[in-house]
């Protein structure tokens, strides 16, 4: 089930970042949704690898995911990896999913998208200003909607409303 982007949103986001359509799948579920956004914007599944996701989703690595405790529920914990690993990298039918796939080793389970070869040659020096993720308006490479503000419906361009003027050199 594909989730509309509402009607407000859609001002926000120049048409031409809307004409192909997203490029990764909006998150369906409102359980993700709810639960992943609560510290963070909720990622879209296909930018990691299902065993990525299994990973993350362990009880011990949610009690200190990334210095917090994201500790769940078993089964609210259950049904979000169901989710993230049913529409994970290589899963997913994104345009995306196939790109992020091919671009992590078969040997490597990364739990970061950053560590993903595809972010890092879509946010390469020369691309990307390196200094942007300092800004203040950023703050960290896991900000996306700080340069992509329709990220959050699955547009990641960089016809999507972002301020590219400061990231790229």
């Amino acid at each position: 089930m594909r989730r509309l982007i509402p009607a407000a949103l859609l001002l926000l986001i120049p048409a031409a970042a809307l004409a192909d359509g997203p490029r990764v799948q909006v998150i369906s579920d409102p359980l993700v949704v709810k639960e992943c956004s609560a510290c963070h914007m909720a990622f879209q599944p296909e930018f990691l690898p299902a065993r990525s996701w299994k990973k993350m989703m362990e009880p011990k690595e949610l009690a200190s995911h990334f210095g917090d405790d994201a500790s769940l529920p078993e089964a609210a914990r259950a049904q979000i990896e169901t989710y993230l690993t049913s529409h994970a990298a290589g899963v997913a039918q994104g345009k995306e999913s196939g790109k992020v796939a091919a671009s992590v080793p078969a040997g490597e389970t990364p739990l970061r998208i950053t560590q993903t070869g595809r972010w890092m040659q879509k946010h390469r020096p020369g691309e990307v200003n390196p200094e942007a993720f300092n800004s203040p308006k950023v703050k960290s490479k896991a900000n996306c909607q700080a340069c992509h503000k329709g990220a959050s419906q699955g547009l990641y361009e960089d016809d999507d409303g972002g301020d590219w003027r400061f990231w790229k050199r």
